[in-house]
């Protein structure tokens, strides 16, 4: 697989996640299961369909387009509950004046979730709105037009968009994505370090791992706040139901571990 990060869209990543407390980069270049299905963290050249909804938009075809082929055009970065409404408010507030806003043409799509239903997927080119997969209640799927994924304006008019300006406030601000070294002036050896944000690195990375099962309880207890439990044991039941073995494994204190370990021993012994 030939697929790349560009320093510019890396540069983007670290500003994003410079915004928001809880936030952690999840990847840029996917893994073999984005390879499998396609989209915007694969590069034109690595679509195993070459219709892929991902290469056929005007901004994203190439040919004809010039811009790079070997490139991923997506950002995924896990957040807080709190942090993930706050994000999602924000691109929502642009998308819903996309056509009055510059900023919007450089945004495909984006996935999020305020809270409450489903998490959704908010289509900036068709103007759509569909259903999301639940992980998006735990990480923002950003996707950049192709056209663009090596255009610091560009990414400095989404990071003006992640950081909750207004149209008005961005007209008048010089400021770029790293107000002290901005990633595209960056030297060789730290432009390398960030293009390799690949999505398998992070995927692997127990911080995030454990971080995706803290959000994805605090929002399942953020479904459940409105319902009337009259025992404790309902509550714990509700929120276990919605996860996996991993994400259960990764919420248990270390201190508590060996504890929990020997408890489901004698459990399972009887």
């Amino acid at each position: 697989m030939t697929t790349r990060a560009t320093p510019v869209l890396t540069g983007l990543a670290a500003g994003w996640k410079k915004l928001y407390k809880s936030a952690v980069i999840s990847g840029i270049v996917g893994d073999t299961r984005h390879a499998k299905r396609g989209g915007y963290h694969i590069s034109i050249e690595d679509q195993v369909n070459r219709s892929d909804y991902s290469v056929t938009r005007p901004d994203d075809k190439a040919p004809p387009g010039a811009w790079p082929r070997d490139c991923a055009a997506a950002i995924d970065m896990n957040l807080s509950l709190a942090d993930m409404k706050v994000c999602h408010a924000r691109l929502c507030a642009v998308w819903r004046n996309r056509a009055n806003d510059p900023r919007a043409k450089y945004i495909n799509a984006h996935n999020g979730w305020d809270g409450n239903g489903n998490p959704g997927r908010y289509d900036w080119y068709a103007g759509s709105v569909s259903t999301a997969t639940d992980d998006h209640e735990w990480h923002v799927h950003l996707e950049i037009r192709r056209r663009y994924v090596n255009d610091p304006k560009a990414a400095e008019a989404v990071l003006s968009i992640l950081r909750g300006e207004s149209l008005a406030d961005f007209q008048g601000d010089d400021m770029a994505l790293d107000t002290k070294t901005p990633i595209y002036e960056k030297g060789p050896s730290e432009r390398q370090a960030l293009a390799d944000l690949h999505y398998a690195q992070f995927k692997g990375n127990q911080v995030s791992v454990e971080q995706q099962a803290l959000a994805r309880i605090e929002s399942l207890l953020a479904q459940l706040a409105g319902k009337d439990f009259t025992d404790e044991p309902a509550i714990v039941a509700g929120v276990l139901a919605g996860l996996d073995p991993t994400a259960i494994a990764a919420a248990i204190p270390t201190t508590l571990a060996k504890q929990v370990a020997d408890e489901l021993t004698a459990r399972l012994a009887e």
